[in-house]
Order: C-alpha cells, then sequence, then structure tokens
C-alpha cells in the first residue's frame, strides 16, 4: 500500500526475510484456510510485524478485529519470485526458527478463536510482473507454498504502482495484458486449489478503480481483472487514502454516482464510493463496469494520522459505515491501515467500529428462517424502437443462502399476479420488442438457505418496470444529466469540462464549441474536441465560454436527436507572484514547481500533493 510510512526491512540486522520458494526449508507445515465460515460483515485490519506502528504480535491484536491481513508478499530482483517480508525480530523473541513457530502458533490461536488470517501480496514495495506463463508459474508456485506453510485463510491482491501501470490498457470484458490474463489465472487457481470458503480480496488505491469515471489510462485500471474475477471475489476494500480530496468534486451523474460530490475523505465520500460499485458506473476509457453484490464491497481507511494522508475521525467512518448497512443489509464492512496504528492510538478505531461490525452480525443471527434477499438495484423503465434491446436488471444479495430468479409479465405496473415466463431465471431479462406497445415485468428473487432451521426459503419482489416499444422514425433525444460547470483557474491549471447524457437506445457523440458569450448557440466548432469531457486551454489569462452538442444514433431509425449543454464559463486568472505550483494540475517524473520560494521536482505521477509536506512524498527538493 502507499502508506506514509516506509517499512524498513533492514533495520539494523534486526530484519527477518523469509524467502520461500518451492523448495521449503522448514519442518512445520499446517493446512491452509480454517474451518470457520466467514463472518457477513467483517472489520479488517493490516498486520505488518514491526514495520508500523505499534510492535506488537499477531496473537496481541484486538479481540475486534474479524480479518487480519498479514502484510506483505513482495518479490525480490526479478519481480515473479515471491517472498514473505516483514520484521518478526522487532515483535517476537528468540532465534529466527523461534520467532517464525510463534508466529504460526499465533496465526493457529486466531483461527481457532473465528479470526481469518489472510495473506497481502504487494504494498508500496512490492511490485509484481508476469509478463509470461513461465513467470507465472513461478509467482503462483510460490505463493502457494507460502499459504501451505502457514496455513493463511485467503490472498489479498494489494497491487500498486507498476504492478498495475502495466494493466492499463484492459478493458472491462476483454483482457488483453499479460499482467491482468497472469492476475485471473492466478486468483482462479488458487480459488479452485483451496476451495470456495478461501478468501480472495482486493485493496487498490481508488485512483484504480472509481476514477475511471472521470479519468483515463491508470484511471480505472484494475477494473477489467475486478469484473474478471466478479463470481471468485470475496471482496473488495479499496484504499481511500493517500491521494488528492478533491479528487471526485467533478464526478457526473453519468457515472451512476449521483449528484456530483466534493470529498473523498468525508462520510459521504466513503458512502458514495461505495455505492458507485454496487451500481456500477460507466468509465472514461474502460467500458461500462456492472455492480458488484454490497456483499463483496468494504471500504478502506487510515485508523490515525500517522497511518495514511485523508485519516478521519474514527465518527466519521462509523457513519459512513451504519449509513452503508442500513442501505445495504448485507454490505460486507471496513478495512484500516493498520493494526499497529491503530494500537499506538489506544485502538480507537477497533473500539469503535468492531461494536457495529458485532450488531450487524448479531441482527443476521436472531432469525431461525432464511433471509428474504436485498434488492440493491432495481430494474428501471425502457423506452427503445422496434428491435431494440429491452435488457432489465435486478442487483440482490443475501448474507446466507443461494439466490435464483423468475421474471413475470404482468399486466399492469404491479408486481403480483404475473405470468412467469419460461426461461427467464437469471438476473438480467431481455423483454422482447419485436412488436409496438408497452409491456410490464417484474423479477422474484428466492433465497433458498438449506442451513436454516425454520423456513429455508424467502423471497423478495422487484419493482414492475414498463418496456415500451416505438416505431418513432428519429433517434431518441438524449437526456443532459449533468451540465458543464464554470471553472476558475490560473495559467497552465487544468480546467476541465465534463457532461453527463444518457439515451434509451442508440449511440452518443459530443462536439464542444467556443462560444462568444454565455449563450450555446453559434459557436465555433473545436476540432477534436469529441468526448464527454474537454480540457478548455488556460494558456492565457482571459475568460472564454463553451458549450457540448450531444448527439444520439441509432441504426434502427431514420433520423439523429441532439441536446445542446448550457455554455460554461472559463476563467483564467494569473499566477500568484513567485509561485508555479497549482493543486489541481497534473505532475509527472521530472517536472518541477515552485512553492513557497523553493524548487521541487516530481518523483512520479501526482495531483494535489503539496511540496515539502510529509518526507516519503512524490516532492524532492531541487533548491
Amino acid at each position: 500500500m502507499t502508506k506514509s510510512l516506509k517499512r524498513n526491512i533492514l533495520t539494523a540486522g534486526l530484519a527477518l526475510i523469509l524467502v520461500l520458494t518451492s523448495i521449503m526449508v522448514f519442518t512445520t507445515h499446517v493446512s491452509a484456510t480454517s474451518n470457520t465460515q466467514l463472518k457477513p460483515h467483517v472489520n479488517i485490519g493490516y498486520w505488518l510485524g514491526g514495520n508500523g506502528g505499534s510492535k506488537k504480535t499477531l496473537a496481541q491484536a484486538s479481540s475486534g478485529w474479524d480479518v487480519i491481513n498479514v502484510s506483505f508478499i513482495e518479490t525480490k530482483g526479478n519481480y515473479y519470485t515471491p517472498n514473505l517480508s516483514m520484521d518478526l525480530s522487532a515483535v517476537y523473541p528468540g532465534t529466527e526458527a523461534q520467532q517464525i513457530a510463534a508466529f504460526k502458533a499465533d496465526i493457529q490461536a486466531l483461527q481457532a478463536q473465528g479470526k481469518k488470517v489472510v495473506i497481502s501480496c504487494g504494498g508500496q514495495n512490492g511490485v509484481v510482473h508476469m509478463d509470461n506463463a513461465t513467470q507465472r508459474d513461478i509467482f503462483l508456485n510460490g505463493v502457494k507454498n507460502i499459504i501451505n506453510e502457514y496455513g493463511f485463510d485467503g490472498f489479498d491482491v494489494d497491487f500498486e504502482g507498476s504492478s498495475i501501470a502495466v494493466m492499463n490498457t484492459d478493458k472491462i470484458g476483454t483482457l488483453t495484458t499479460q499482467q491482468s490474463i497472469n492476475l485471473e489465472y492466478l486468483l482462479r487457481n488458487l480459488k479452485t486449489t483451496y476451495g470456495s470458503d478461501f478468501i480472495i480480496s482486493a485493496a487498490p488505491e481508488y485512483c484504480y478503480v472509481q476514477n475511471g469515471a472521470i479519468s483515463t489510462g491508470n484511471g480505472g485500471a484494475f477494473l477489467p481483472v475486478l469484473n474478471a474475477v466478479r463470481d471468485i471475489l470475496t471482496y473488495i476494500h479499496p484504499q481511500y487514502y493517500n491521494g488528492f480530496n478533491g479528487d471526485f468534486a467533478w464526478l457526473q451523474p453519468s457515472a451512476n454516482a449521483g449528484a456530483p460530490f466534493a470529498q473523498v475523505y468525508s462520510a459521504e465520500g466513503y458512502t458514495r464510493l461505495s455505492e458507485m460499485l454496487i451500481t456500477g458506473f460507466v468509465t472514461m476509457d474502460k467500458g461500462t463496469f456492472a455492480g458488484l453484490r454490497p456483499d463483496q464491497v468494504a471500504f478502506g481507511v487510515p485508523s490515525s494520522n500517522g497511518a495514511g494522508n485523508g485519516a478521519q475521525s474514527v465518527s466519521v467512518y462509523a457513519t459512513a459505515l451504519n449509513s452503508l448497512l442500513t442501505k445495504y443489509p448485507t454490505y460486507r464492512g471496513i478495512m484500516t491501515w493498520s493494526i499497529g496504528w491503530d494500537e499506538t492510538n489506544g485502538n480507537n478505531f477497533v473500539n469503535t467500529i468492531a461494536p457495529i461490525i458485532k450488531a450487524a452480525n448479531d441482527s443476521d443471527q436472531t432469525s431461525p428462517d432464511a433471509k428474504a434477499p436485498t434488492i440493491s438495484s432495481q430494474p428501471t423503465d425502457k423506452t427503445v424502437r422496434i428491435g431494440g434491446t429491452g435488457d432489465l436488471t435486478v442487483v440482490s444479495s443475501v448474507s446466507k443462502g443461494t439466490l435464483t430468479y423468475q421474471w413475470y409479465k404482468a399486466s399492469s405496473k404491479v408486481n403480483t399476479g404475473g405470468t412467469a415466463i419460461n426461461g427467464a431465471t437469471s438476473a438480467t431479462y431481455n423483454a422482447p420488442t419485436t412488436t409496438e406497445g408497452t409491456s410490464y415485468y417484474y423479477c422474484i428473487v428466492t433465497n433458498t438457505d438449506s442451513g436454516a432451521s425454520g423456513i429455508k426459503t424467502a423471497t423478495t419482489a422487484s419493482n414492475a418496470v414498463s418496456v415500451t416499444v416505438s416505431a418513432s422514425s428519429n433517434a431518441a433525444i438524449p437526456t443532459i444529466t449533468s451540465q458543464p460547470a464554470d471553472k476558475t483557474i490560473t495559467v497552465g491549471g487544468v480546467a476541465t469540462l465534463s457532461i453527463g447524457a444518457n439515451v434509451s437506445q442508440g449511440t452518443l457523440s459530443y462536439q464542444w464549441y467556443k462560444a462568444s458569450s454565455k449563450v450555446n448557440t453559434g459557436g465555433t466548432l473545436i476540432s477534436g474536441a469529441t468526448s464527454a469531457t474537454y480540457n478548455a486551454p488556460t494558456n492565457a489569462v482571459g475568460t472564454s465560454y463553451y458549450y457540448c452538442i450531444v448527439t444520439n444514433t441509432d441504426s434502427l431509425a431514420t433520423g439523429t436527436s441532439t441536446v445542446t449543454s448550457n455554455a460554461a464559463t472559463v476563467t483564467v486568472s494569473s499566477l500568484p507572484v513567485g509561485d508555479t505550483w497549482k493543486a489541481d494540475a497534473i505532475y509527472v517524473n521530472g517536472d518541477t514547481a515552485i512553492y513557497q520560494g523553493k524548487t521541487y521536482k516530481a518523483k512520479w505521477w501526482t495531483q494535489g500533493d503539496v511540496p515539502g509536506v510529509g518526507e516519503w512524498g512524490p516532492w524532492e527538493l531541487v533548491i
């Protein structure tokens, strides 16, 4: 993880590097995974020995943790030979063999208490590259050796930096990079090897997930793999820290994220970013990400100010968690970096969060009957042309049991008394569109829980929705869901104008225009400005005006339809005297900027990180 604390693996002869390859040198062996079922809701903490926060053993961790992610599997030299790197000598006494034996005993003791102990792979220093099948197999076999030796309950993907950057050309539904193809292979192999209860989790930085809604390239780069393994994914807990708090100030409703929100590091931010993963959203260049089940989603935060940039009061985390559990009763829970940092803060995080998680789990156990499914995303009304797509989808989940689906055709917009549709037994149903007219449909979701001591099935009916099939000759008129907003920026800054639009049938295209005033007619077409976003020029002081025309083209219609956005104002002002660094500008490796009279050089991609703040930040002082 990109943490504010650098883990010093080579600390004054105390570091312990456990190099585990296909030939094991240890005689103690425990079977992988414990037999206790994962709780419906979990409090997850990362533990990294003596490399961060307090220096306590694994067994000394608070009983309030449900899942402990041991950090990390890293690689040495070639980036595909795994080794378990952590400073056991700082927390366990004795010889190296005694430290390892005590660590293994602690894992088993925690598992006996119903805890899950997962091995995490990657982090800030754990670069992993699997460029071909040979490298993949070396990495996979080494990971299995580690899991077998210590009896871990799962595998956590914490790829960062170049480990994910090499995946940024993949598309949702089509993996093309060797890294992504091999990562999917590895995760499926682990799930098959260790069984359905083996935890597969992921902790990507949020720039590699939800940021795909507003940026390209690395933005959303983890989404294609996430989509590919959704059927075996236990949960994802993105890292909502160490980024720029204003990252989502301009996130648009067209990405299915609701109204724009400004702050990642807030109860609203944690809630809304989780909801994006549950409802799904449209990306800039990766395709459309369909929603995950609520039980596959958690959110990750720093436990205290020392642990990572963006730490908030634990009460803020509790507010978001309670909100998500109320709206999505099967929502999985929360993750924090790290257990050690929380211990240095008096266990404030775990002492606040654990009772919330326990109450949620206790609520799940109150009835002996099968639980009714929760529908987190209802099907929506459709208006399509003859021969168009009338797909209806319901997203549902349950904490325990197996879900099945049956779609019904109704005589009106009422979700009872309909006629079951033969073969319509999945979460998605493509309603027929061969005949003009309006039809009504709903879905009954059934949960079958063979382990329930009482009634073993329970059902929930979705809303009834209409599918209207039209023979209109013109394409449907697009709906603008969010208008481009005015921008005030300094010279050289980034002035991104965005428009959100959707349509029931057809394909949308965009064309931006420059106007002479705040009027959305008579402007001059801007060559190449043909996406939903446009970066207005900011190289000169002054005020300019822009608007966008959205066109819907439908192959089943004879004519296109358009809608025009409001005109937005972009005001460019001069830079502050002396300083050139701008919070909204993007800097890459080698770029320089002046801040408070000092010159800094960027070490990697950065936006919003203040030069000179933090020893391990992206800036280095030049003068």
